[in-house]
């Protein structure tokens, strides 16, 4: 429960964000970002009642209260931690009230570097086409500026505020694991010679800068991994609403799907769509031979320096 309403709270911080980008006045076209709108004009007119402020303001006061949420929230999780790229478990030692804030800030970086990799990774996955329909509008909106930049300047900008965030992970922890290596290390010592485990997977034997970057660039990689989840469950969904009869959400998930599944060719078997099978698998291949890379490159790299 606690997760799901830390999930909850990092959306409202999103459109918080997004709000204080755009000018006092607006208009949103996307029948989704302007139903968002419409909740969010709501919530600023329901809260003036009793903070009179204009809305940027007030979309800064929303938005400190919710990270205070956030750390609220992130105290039910079982204690002050943070995994960066399902690959490392940074502890953090308690502080009080301002270093659960400062947590809590720094649990929605990374939700919010996790976004603008989706937008970068799905220009890629498009072969450096324009997010399409209103799907790819909705995100483009969500990630400006970021969004409005060139491809090779937004990996940069990526990988830099990636960088940053696993660099001050690693200032703030009193500790950090690395459980997917642990596990491997484990599952390779249970084979003939698994002893001799490869170089390039002792990741917490390499200098703290090169671990930092490493982590920083799984941080992006990994959300291959999310997309690859995320047609897989917008896919049930999709069945379900046709099922059901619920136009509006069959289209908005149909719209999402055809986002996500990028220039995978259309492949149906009677009325079933398969190509976000396809999708899925495509986004697994290229999510391990990716990841699987970078690893060699970054431990390669730690034998040099």
């Amino acid at each position: 429960m606690a997760a799901f309403l830390l999930a909850l709270l990092h959306l409202l911080a999103l459109i918080l964000l997004v709000r204080l980008t755009l000018p006092e006045r607006f208009v949103l076209l996307n029948p989704y970002a302007a139903t968002t709108g419409a909740l969010l004009a709501r919530l600023l007119n329901f809260v003036r009642a009793g903070v009179r402020l204009p809305d940027k303001p007030l979309c800064l006061f929303l938005l400190a209260l919710d990270l205070a949420a956030c750390a609220a929230a992130l105290t039910r999780l079982g204690g002050p931690t943070l995994t960066v790229a399902g690959t490392a478990v940074f502890t953090f030692p308690a502080r009080g009230f301002l270093g659960w804030l400062g947590l809590a800030a720094l649990d929605f970086v990374g939700f919010y570097v996790a976004l603008l990799a989706g937008a970068f990774l799905l220009r890629l996955w498009l072969l450096g086409r324009p997010l399409t329909g209103y799907a790819g509008e909705l995100l483009r909106l969500a990630g400006r500026p970021f969004t409005g930049l060139g491809l090779p300047l937004q990996a940069l900008v990526l990988f830099a505020l990636a960088l940053l965030y696993v660099a001050v992970a690693f200032v703030c922890a009193d500790g950090v694991r690395y459980p997917l290596f642990e596990m491997v290390a484990q599952m390779g010592a249970k084979l003939p010679g698994g002893e001799a485990m490869p170089a390039f997977l002792r990741a917490e034997a390499f200098p703290a800068f090169l671990q930092a970057f490493l982590l920083a660039g799984m941080t992006v990689l990994n959300v291959l991994g999310q997309l690859r989840d995320y047609i897989l469950l917008f896919w049930l969904i999709l069945a379900v609403a046709s099922l059901m009869g619920a136009a509006p959400m069959a289209y908005f998930l149909t719209d999402v799907l055809r986002l996500l599944c990028g220039r995978v060719p259309h492949l149906r078997l009677g009325p079933l769509d398969l190509s976000p099978l396809l999708a899925m698998v495509a986004l697994g291949v290229a999510h391990g031979l990716l990841a699987g890379l970078f690893l060699f490159l970054v431990g390669a790299l730690a034998h040099v320096v």
